[in-house]
């Protein structure tokens, strides 16, 4: 097993850089998707949306509860790290509390109904088996790994939070939604990308942990080293966007129950 442990004075740069390669595999794969290119044209069909947002509102609750789950394992690291407390637990409210509880479970709800498919179909439908990939390795960091994998592994939220610019602008460019409609991807935007509120942008509260994870050392298991975890979501998320491209390309549609 290797030990990474970098300076006070390294870490910023570090994480920077880490970003920028994050940030620049999701531009080349991401980006460059059939999906993306077709949607940001106005050519995806609204199945093949209904299909993705399906497969993503599924994702939602799981990835948000990851984040509760953490401060409980990793309790003595958040005890220990007071001043942390604060910025970790002003992104739990814009989670679960913004604009009104249950936070940004209602948004993607509302702007799922635009989209024409019911809280069931968003939240509870069974994903599709490379939608779930992404939502699963995020879990297996969580309750197999260190501390430090699971941070790793959302250093993505800020490259989806541009992306969900794109996705404003298309929908209510191309797919009659109104700017009220599409508020889910235009929140997500700004939550990510953005210090508002009075709160850090979620990309910030990420890398404010792991600076001080990293200068503390850690030690990276055979199979995760910690870049990995970082640029592994990227790909898993270009597979479900493919995933879904192609399925309902192929005729398959959200289920109505």
């Amino acid at each position: 097993m290797t030990t990474l442990k970098i300076s006070n004075k390294e870490v910023g740069p570090y994480l920077e850089d880490l970003q920028k390669r994050v940030e620049a595999r999701w531009n080349k794969t991401v980006e460059k998707t059939r999906f993306m290119t077709d949607l940001e044209k106005g050519k995806l069909p609204l199945s093949t949306i209904q299909l993705f947002y399906s497969n993503w509102g599924a994702f939602v609750p799981v990835i948000n509860s990851l984040y509760m789950v953490q401060f409980y394992k990793h309790l003595s690291f958040f005890v220990s790290n007071v001043d942390l407390m604060e910025t970790y637990t002003h992104k739990v409210l814009d989670e679960f509390g913004h604009p009104e509880p249950p936070g940004h479970i209602k948004i993607l709800i509302s702007s799922g109904k635009a989209l024409s498919l019911t809280a069931d179909q968003i939240l509870t439908r069974p994903m599709m088996p490379e939608a779930r990939a992404l939502t699963d390795f995020h879990r297996t960091l969580v309750n197999d790994g260190a501390m430090h994998e699971y941070w790793a592994s959302v250093l993505w939220e800020g490259a989806f939070g541009w992306s969900c610019m794109r996705w404003y602008k298309a929908l209510t460019k191309h797919y009659k939604l109104t700017p009220k409609q599409a508020d889910y991807f235009h929140k997500h935007h700004e939550a990510d990308t953005q210090d508002h509120l009075g709160r850090e942008a979620h990309s910030s509260v990420t890398k404010h942990v792991l600076r001080r994870i990293l200068t503390k050392g850690v030690t990276e298991r055979p199979g995760y080293p910690f870049e990995y975890c970082a640029l592994t979501p990227v790909d898993l998320y270009c597979q479900m966007l493919d995933a879904c491209y192609e399925k309902a390309k192929a005729g398959v549609r959200v289920s109505k129950k």
